[in-house]
């Protein structure tokens, strides 16, 4: 839905057939708050298409259409406008934000390509941009003050049943705590085999006692970031694809399976490494106060509370918004002409 006004009311669409729709001009409806704007049976047309709606629910998104369009008018009557430069200016931060969220780059030709992929063109995605823009700036102009002052926690009673209504979603995947000594591999078949071979020499001088695996880090280690906590790497659990992906299935799988405190000689996609495993978790389903990831102190109860609270806020924004649209209706001339 490229008119993120159309949110304000909730209507659930069936995913039926459009059957054919005489194209006119003909007004459908008529809104007058600062000026007379006509919305056409064309329009109206094109909107029910873009929804995937059917004739028979062409007044609900007539209102739909009414609603967005007295709004709109509400918010420049009230100072909220919004320039060329601006327009241009908020298209520019949303293509940063499209690149940091997903670790990219783009040329602007590619974003352009995108835009025009999603919207049609590019105007029209300024045009997304700007009216989302004026909905929140209005929608904070008027209610800002008043949103702020909701509590938006959800009650220990509300934690507590969304928990046993999901909890078998919160499951930890089985998982190590680990140190490694890691040496990458070269593509040289010479220099290669000489690196496997001395580090499955030095693990067996730590199993012997010989050398302790901490000295083995510190001497031999490629791992950089590691060398200062001893080689410790942190948590790896059987879920995790970007390592299953790097380092290869059958390392993730070992390195579940080793005896703790024993450093032992294994080999990755990408190199050779002296793996020691300091703790193993089994796979468990989570209690509300565990943590998701180990590594962090984010428990299951701090992942609900944030969830409901986004929750309740988006609750009280929707309403803050109708509410703001129903007093601008009954300000407005609105004429439905559509039968």
């Amino acid at each position: 839905m490229k008119k993120i006004l159309a949110f304000v009311l909730i209507i659930t669409l069936s995913a039926t057939t459009l059957f054919a729709a005489a194209i006119s001009t003909s007004p459908a409806a008529t809104v007058n708050l600062i000026r007379n704007t006509r919305i056409t049976v064309d329009d109206l047309n094109k909107k029910i298409a873009e929804l995937g709606a059917t004739q028979d629910q062409a007044l609900d998104v007539l209102n739909i259409m009414i609603n967005d369009e007295v709004f709109l008018q509400g918010a420049e009557r009230d100072g909220i406008k919004v320039t060329d430069s601006q327009k241009n200016a908020l298209y520019s931060q949303m293509k940063t934000q499209i690149e940091q969220a997903n670790g990219v780059t783009l040329t602007q030709e590619e974003f352009d390509n995108l835009a025009i992929e999603q919207y049609g063109s590019v105007e029209a995605y300024k045009e997304y941009l700007t009216q989302n823009y004026i909905v929140q700036a209005y929608l904070t102009q008027e209610k800002g003050e008043e949103l702020s002052q909701k509590n938006y926690a959800p009650t220990d009673t509300e934690i507590n049943t969304y928990y046993r209504r999901n909890r078998t979603s919160f499951i930890q995947a089985e998982n190590v705590y680990f140190a490694h000594v890691y040496i990458a591999k070269t593509g040289d078949t010479a220099k290669d085999n000489s690196n496997k071979a001395l580090l499955q020499d030095v693990a067996n001088q730590i199993k012997s006692g010989k050398m302790t695996f901490e000295a083995a880090v510190s001497k031999y280690t490629e791992d950089k970031e590691s060398i200062a906590t001893g080689g410790v790497m942190g948590y790896l659990s059987s879920d995790n694809t970007t390592v299953r992906s790097g380092w290869g299935d059958n390392f993730v799988d070992e390195a579940l399976s080793l005896e703790i405190g024993v450093p032992t000689f294994m080999e990755s996609l990408t190199g050779y490494h002296i793996v020691k495993v300091i703790s193993h978790n089994d796979a468990k389903m989570l209690t509300l106060d565990d943590r998701i990831d180990p590594a962090q102190n984010y428990t299951v109860r701090d992942y609900i509370t944030e969830g409901l609270s986004y929750q309740n806020y988006q609750i009280a924004m929707s309403e803050a918004l109708n509410d703001m649209i129903a007093q601008l209706r009954s300000e407005a001339n609105i004429k439905i002409l559509y039968k």
